[in-house]
């Protein structure tokens, strides 16, 4: 979702940075780019050992909220779609086939941005924050290819994210990737079955190389 339906990603690292600067914690370029496609409860623990004595007071939970909190306010008052996107979901409406998202994202946050653009059709909505193990593993596909009805041999994912690129792949997933310019170096990338610029280059002929369309 993040960075592939939605432009967030961005968003997400300076909301991040920004939080983190208020418990005294700098965190850099790399570090925001590494994490990018894994939930942000997995990676605040892990930041939060670089805080200086004495700590914030503030659990992990409560991060995460004034984190999220940034991220929804953007989506709801200047979201917008990637390029590509409307087109890309009506295209994949009228062939009959079933959506859903598997975001590393919360759901509020997954519920804001249907919201915001429109995807009132997107019933199945899992995000990885209710699984065991996030993205890079495969348990959010898994179980949105469960809610489905669908074998997730039988599912297609679109991805922006090495991480979840990888993820994707391990639940035996085909895979489109559509790389952020600013990992598009990830040789995670080559383990998608396509590559493309942007959803607006998902046309049927790339659908049938895919054998998505009978």
């Amino acid at each position: 979702m993040d960075g592939l339906l939605i432009d967030t990603e961005p968003v997400w690292r300076s909301a991040g940075a920004a939080v983190f600067a208020g418990l005294g914690i700098t965190l850099s370029e790399r570090d925001l780019l590494d994490s990018t496609g894994q939930p942000i409860e997995e990676l605040i623990p892990v930041w939060r050992r670089r805080a200086p004595a004495g700590g914030s007071g503030l659990t992990d939970d409560e991060v995460a909220d004034l984190i999220v909190d940034r991220v929804v306010a953007h989506v709801k008052a200047e979201g917008e779609p990637m390029p590509g996107v409307t087109a890309a979901i009506a295209r994949f409406e009228r062939r009959g086939l079933r959506l859903a998202i598997a975001s590393s994202s919360p759901r509020r946050l997954i519920d804001a941005v249907c919201d915001r653009l429109g995807l009132d059709g997107i019933e199945v909505r899992c995000s990885a924050m209710d699984e065991a193990r996030g993205k890079p593993a495969p348990d959010v596909y898994l179980t949105a290819a469960l809610r489905l009805g669908v074998a997730a041999v039988g599912c297609l994912a679109l991805e922006d994210s090495p991480n979840g690129v990888a993820s994707a792949r391990a639940a035996g997933l085909r895979c489109v990737a559509v790389p952020d310019p600013l990992l598009a170096g990830d040789p995670r990338y080559r383990q998608a079955d396509l590559v493309l610029r942007s959803l607006a280059d998902l046309d049927d002929a790339a659908l049938g190389r895919l054998g998505v369309l009978s």
